[in-house]
């Protein structure tokens, strides 16, 4: 009789599985497709640094270990024979085996829907104990499998939903399937809590674990036919959960009786790891079937284990389809459950098989029942005892059919669709070391915060979207920051200076803090104010911005005082020893600069000398508007517990407090001249904040290195023409940009962005009303102009006044400016807050009811 060469038929997961690895052969990065571009939200600068926040919730991820459990317990409980009674009846006690479904004892599904049948069916053909009675229990209500593929059909369903609202730039669906990965590798652990029997412990992991994987690929199989996605796109998904990830790597699959590939790989598979090393930009999967098919012909034992391999699948296969037709009435009950047995018993199979006695009786058996028969019983059983018939020890591939030859290459073709496993998990790798699991101890506020903020990817059993479009509500972020602490410290003493800024510095700015805090903390509630850093000079906070810019002007008021009481600290003796110190350190860059500088030197000279006689104590203050900060907590079993403030506003207001005297280098030199010209040297700025664009030259390295040889050889005019370009160059920049050029900052009063103002303004609603005016210097009041010198170009001011009237606060356009590291195009405008105790109080009492007149 002429066998049909059933082993040379793959199964349809490893036909799968090479259709994957083919798709993807010389398109890796097409499997790599997660780009910080088509995130709608990820961390890190870089691909290298990305990290996607997810978290599982507890009852979506404690589907997958009672699943597996109760799946286990299933499988123990149908091969109940396998194990002694003593231990058997441990798992009576068990949690899961009390609320068991019913299992029926058949390979057949016997109940369900078209799909749970389906799976049920490949279910038995995947590993010996894995029928498809207890899958279908299994699928069905009341088994954790039902659960499982609901979640996952659910999560997808979700993710195409988003990945629609997103227009297709970001593919949710695949990040689902990487996400849910994440809870695979536990899965040996749950099933080890269990304790099965030692005798039959690996072969019920492997059958469970494989359970598991096709209902996760039951799941997306639905989820794909209701999302209708590409072809590359559902690739990815199934390469995410494929065999290898849920069975938690290649030894189950090698050892533990599987047939997932289509026969068992008891012959192993030679160089699996050399072969997805050798191929890193993809799988030529028919080079990769050629090269195993030689390797495994060459080798004498290997291709013996292999024809074995193919020929008992072979028979097992035609057990399975008799099997279903005894279930289904096809012939006597007693038949059908003996088959049964050998079927799902792979150690009765092999016995038998190993007496050829015992084998012959059975052929003879079957085919004199069999011509009792009629249609596919009596094919199902003539096939069998013609299959049986021809296995023998030296020839098992005869029973599929199948010369050596032809064995050994399904026997490869098998183990083509192991390495391709491999292989895409070697590549899926990178992605997912990039998905990064959350417990909610990151960062201060926790996995709600995390989550209402837009920052969470999160996978529950509850309705919701998996990653909410950001709903946190700009804050505004202050930065203060004390200059020449370090000089004064040094006048008064470490101790004495730290006792005087807790008392003058911190303390009186966080009461005034408190004072204003209306909210809960971490501004859950976006109506407090939170204390960001406390540094040696400095103090950080964030709030809403009506009641940071009330605290801006309360700290600049802290300021004067405290400047007064620090100049009043320090003893005379403290003070000379000081200026001392200073005239000796700039009488030695004096001496050593050269004559163009030494009038820059000077000036830096009389200004320290100012400061250490207690005049002119200089403190910013910065108040800069956008997303709330992200506190991150970092627990050390050393150094406790540490929290850390962060935002690139944050960054904003700490760089606004910058003194760049080259920022107000122009109004210095403009005001010298002016003092000059009235003979009035007490004539002051009325500004505390400068924005300047001072020419800068930069200067190429070889021009540089040019220029220092001529100089170092004494050629000056070889210098200026090594630079003459660079300089060219500055200048063609420079007429380009004009005066309007975003330029530093010299604060040493109180500033805010545009975007605080333009907030400040819509916050106080009506409680202020606003005015926008442009100033002309000249028609300001004689008292103004008799102390202040003002540059003539107009004045661009914004009035804040109470609703009865009085003029509340004052803002001046300062300019533009550029911070290096957080550029915007076309630099961002700052606002000084006029200063109440200078100008900003003769302007309330020459102009303010002339200025709320003016329209």
């Amino acid at each position: 009789m002429s066998l049909p060469a059933q082993g040379a038929v793959v199964s349809p997961i490893a036909q799968r599985r090479l259709e994957l690895a083919s798709q993807f052969h010389g398109r890796t990065s097409e499997l790599l497709r997660l780009e910080p571009g088509r995130l709608r939200f990820s961390l890190g600068v870089s691909l290298a640094e990305l990290r996607l926040p997810f978290h599982i919730t507890p009852e979506a991820a404690a589907l997958f270990p009672q699943g597996a459990r109760q799946l286990a317990v299933m499988l123990l409980s149908r091969h109940r024979e396998l194990v002694s009674t003593g231990e058997f009846d441990r798992f009576l006690l068990v949690e899961e085996y009390a609320t068991l479904p019913p299992l029926p004892p058949t390979l057949s599904p016997g109940t369900g829907g078209p799909d749970t049948r389906a799976t049920a069916d490949l279910a038995t053909l995947t590993h010996p104990l894995l029928t498809g009675g207890v899958m279908a229990a299994w699928l069905g209500p009341g088994g954790g499998g039902r659960s499982l593929v609901a979640l996952v059909i659910e999560l997808m369903r979700r993710a195409f939903t988003e990945m629609k609202e997103s227009r297709g730039r970001e593919e949710t669906p695949a990040l689902v399937a990487l996400m849910l990965s994440s809870l695979l590798p536990g899965m040996e652990g749950a099933l080890r809590t269990l304790e099965l029997p030692a005798s039959v412990q690996r072969q019920l992991v492997t059958a469970t674990a494989t359970g598991l994987y096709l209902a996760l690929r039951l799941g997306v199989e639905r989820a794909v036919r209701e999302g209708q996605p590409t072809p590359e796109l559902a690739a990815r998904i199934e390469s995410a959960l494929g065999p290898m990830a849920v069975l938690g790597g290649t030894r189950p699959l090698l050892t533990g009786g599987s047939t997932l590939y289509g026969c068992e790989l008891v012959a192993g598979v030679p160089d699996a790891e050399k072969l997805v090393a050798q191929y890193p930009g993809g799988l030529p999967v028919d080079t990769v079937r050629a090269t195993l098919e030689q390797v495994i012909s060459k080798d004498e034992v290997m291709a013996r284990r292999a024809e074995l391999a193919v020929g008992v699948s072979a028979l097992r296969e035609s057990l399975v389809r008799a099997v279903r037709l005894g279930e289904g009435g096809g012939f006597q009950a007693a038949l059908t459950e003996y088959l049964r047995a050998l079927a799902t018993r792979p150690a009765e199979l092999t016995t038998l098989l190993a007496e050829d006695k015992e084998r012959k009786h059975l052929t003879k058996e079957l085919r004199t029942y069999a011509e009792t028969l009629k249609g596919p019983s009596a094919e199902a059983l003539n096939d069998l005892a013609a299959r049986l018939k021809e296995y023998s020890p030296k020839d098992p591939a005869a029973a599929a059919g199948l010369a050596r030859a032809k064995a050994h290459a399904s026997y490869a073709r098998a183990a083509t669709a192991f390495v391709c496993d491999l292989w895409l998990e070697r590549s899926l790798f990178p992605l997912r070391r990039m998905m990064e699991a959350r417990t909610g101890e990151e960062v201060e506020g926790g996995l709600e915060a995390e989550y209402q903020a837009g920052r969470l990817y999160l996978l529950s059993t509850k309705p919701g979207p998996l990653l909410r479009s950001a709903v946190s509500a700009p804050v505004a972020h202050l930065f203060v920051d004390v200059k020449d602490f370090t000089r004064r410290t040094q006048l008064l003493g470490g101790a004495a200076m730290a006792d005087f800024l807790r008392r003058e510095f911190y303390l009186p700015i966080l009461a005034d803090a408190k004072a204003l805090y209306g909210g809960m903390s971490q501004l859950s509630d976006r109506g407090g104010v939170s204390v960001n850093n406390l540094l040696g000079d400095a103090l950080s906070l964030s709030g809403t911005v009506d009641r940071l810019v009330t605290l801006a002007v309360g700290i600049r008021r802290q300021l004067v005082s405290y400047e007064k009481r620090l100049a009043q600290t320090i003893s005379r003796e403290q003070v000379e020893a000081g200026l001392k110190a200073i005239e000796e350190e700039y009488e030695r860059k004096l001496q050593a600069a050269r004559p163009g500088v030494r009038a820059i030197i000077q000036r830096e000279k009389e200004g320290a000398l100012a400061r250490g006689r207690g005049e002119g104590l200089e403190a910013g203050v910065f108040v800069s508007y956008g997303p709330a900060p992200l506190v991150i907590t970092l627990e050390d079993d050393v150094f406790g517990l540490s929290k850390v403030a962060i935002a690139d506003r944050i960054n904003e207001s700490a760089r606004g407090t910058a003194r760049s005297g080259a920022a107000r280098a122009k109004a210095d030199a403009m005001l010298a001249q002016e003092r000059q010209r009235r003979g009035h040297p007490s004539l002051a700025h009325p500004w505390l904040v400068f924005v300047g664009a001072p020419l800068s030259v930069p200067v190429p390295y070889s021009a540089e290195a040019e220029a220092r040889a001529a100089l170092k050889a004494g050629d000056l005019e070889g210098a200026r023409r090594a630079l003459e370009q660079s300089l060219r160059d500055a200048l063609e920049d420079a007429a380009k940009q004009g005066e309007d050029a975003p330029g530093d900052i010299y604060n040493a009063g109180v500033a805010v962005s545009e975007e605080t103002l333009l907030a400040y303004q819509e916050t106080l609603g009506d409680q202020r009303f606003f005015r926008q005016l442009e100033v002309d210097p000249r028609t300001l009041h004689p008292d103004i102009h008799q102390r202040y010198f003002f540059p003539p170009e107009p004045m661009k001011l914004t009035l804040g006044f109470h609703p009865t009237g009085e003029l509340a606060e004052v803002f001046r356009f300062a300019g533009r400016v550029m911070f290096k590291g957080l550029e915007r195009k076309g630099g961002m405008g700052v606002w000084e807050l006029v200063d109440e105790h200078g100008v900003g109080r003769l302007f309330a009492r020459h102009h303010a009811s002339e200025w709320l007149r003016t329209r």
